[in-house]
């Protein structure tokens, strides 16, 4: 049986040869990195580096990706709407690939060496500067224009209400998802929940240029470089003492930015009345692949943008 497109459907594609890709596929265990929904029988709608877009599409050699259908089956008009209103909004999610770094470093869980930390640090503030930008040039000027900061393609499911909306159970970021049983692994999330002062305590980012651009592709790649290297660096050479790390002046100062960054997200989501849970901003390809029971893989495809 020839595998046909409906709209609606799911892609959830396999990571590709970025550092970005890699670094996700890492923190969430998943091989695929990158989601976009059917929009027609030859256009999909997806978020890249430049914004919310829809791009031609052909069922043919090209990248591969897991096909997902709602089960039950649904109208499409309700996500046909909701995904119009990203694709007219004019409002250009510029970050997603640096913030949803950010994300996935605060709720899974980490070796915490001093490299991780390093650039956990960097990546951190970099989303900072990037959501004050946000803040302060899109949303204070079109509030009924913003996108949240969650993943588009959960985005579009869950604005449609009901039984669109696509429940996460135990996924990559749950309490109960432990990527192996070391003992030197430690979730910022549960530190900041036990350390609520962390997040009221300031720390000046030394990433402070607001002309810098940390939204190019180039600045989020070597910072996802310099993290998969440490990430993967860290697996190899277990702490001998993780006590000494968890109390350290540089955990310290990533707790304080972890705090920062979901404080702003918090914000976000209340100037746009939004009843989103700030873990849901960061629902991932992997999550939709493993953990969403609404969710049936159809096929594995092979899809080329036209």
């Amino acid at each position: 049986m020839t595998t046909t497109l409906q709209k609606g459907d799911i892609l959830l594609f396999f990571a590709g040869d970025s550092w970005l890709s890699k670094s996700i596929s890492y923190l969430t265990n998943s091989e695929v990195t990158h989601a976009a929904m059917v929009y027609s029988e030859d256009s999909m709608v997806e978020i890249l580096a430049d914004g919310v877009q829809l791009n031609k599409i052909a069922l043919k050699e090209g990248k591969k990706a897991y096909l997902m259908r709602h089960d039950p089956e649904l109208d499409f008009e309700p996500l046909k709407k909701s995904a119009d209103a990203y694709l007219n909004s004019e409002v250009l999610y510029d970050f997603p690939g640096l913030y949803l770094l950010g994300g996935l470093l605060i709720y899974s869980r980490l070796v915490p060496t001093p490299r991780i930390l390093k650039y956990t640090k960097l990546i951190l503030e970099a989303d900072i500067l990037l959501l004050d930008q946000f803040i302060q040039k899109k949303l204070l000027h079109h509030p009924e224009k913003t996108m949240v900061c969650s993943q588009l393609i959960y985005q579009i499911f869950y604005d449609c209400g009901g039984d669109y909306q696509i429940p996460i159970v135990g996924g990559c970021l749950s309490v109960n998802e432990i990527k192996n049983s070391r003992p030197d692994t430690v979730r910022l999330i549960d530190m900041l929940d036990e350390n609520y002062s962390y997040k009221s305590s300031h720390v000046t980012p030394a990433v402070k240029d607001e002309n810098l651009n940390v939204a190019s592709p180039a600045f989020t790649e070597n910072l996802a470089k310099e993290l998969y290297l440490a990430l993967t660096e860290a697996d190899a050479s277990p702490i001998s003492n993780p006590d000494m790390l968890s109390a350290s002046p540089e955990l310290d100062c990533v707790l304080s930015l972890a705090g920062q960054f979901l404080d702003k997200l918090k914000l976000i989501l209340h100037k746009i009345n939004s009843n989103l849970p700030l873990d849901a901003m960061f629902v991932t390809p992997g999550d939709m692949a493993y953990h969403a029971p609404s969710l049936k893989r159809i096929d594995t495809v092979y899809i080329e943008r036209i």
